[in-house]
């Protein structure tokens, strides 16, 4: 009888072992989608940031791209 509790107890113990491997799969995947999610948006915002074109105003100046700087207008 005592090696039948043994044997509950370990199988127990291997369901447990499993469940933190599995817990521990699915957090390192929400990690590495967090970080690819967070490297594409600071992408997005860079090239938002970034995506001016020749001529274009801001605030009364326009962008010289031959100067790679504002100009008053």
């Amino acid at each position: 009888m005592s090696s039948n509790k043994r044997e509950e107890r370990k199988q127990r113990s291997e369901e447990h072992r499993e469940q933190q491997e599995r817990l521990k799969r699915q957090k390192q995947r929400r990690s590495r989608a967090m970080f690819v999610v967070g490297v594409l948006v600071l992408a997005v915002a860079g090239y938002l940031a970034t995506r001016r074109k020749d001529g274009q105003e801001k605030d009364g100046k326009v962008w010289s791209a031959a100067h790679g700087h504002w100009h008053d207008k």
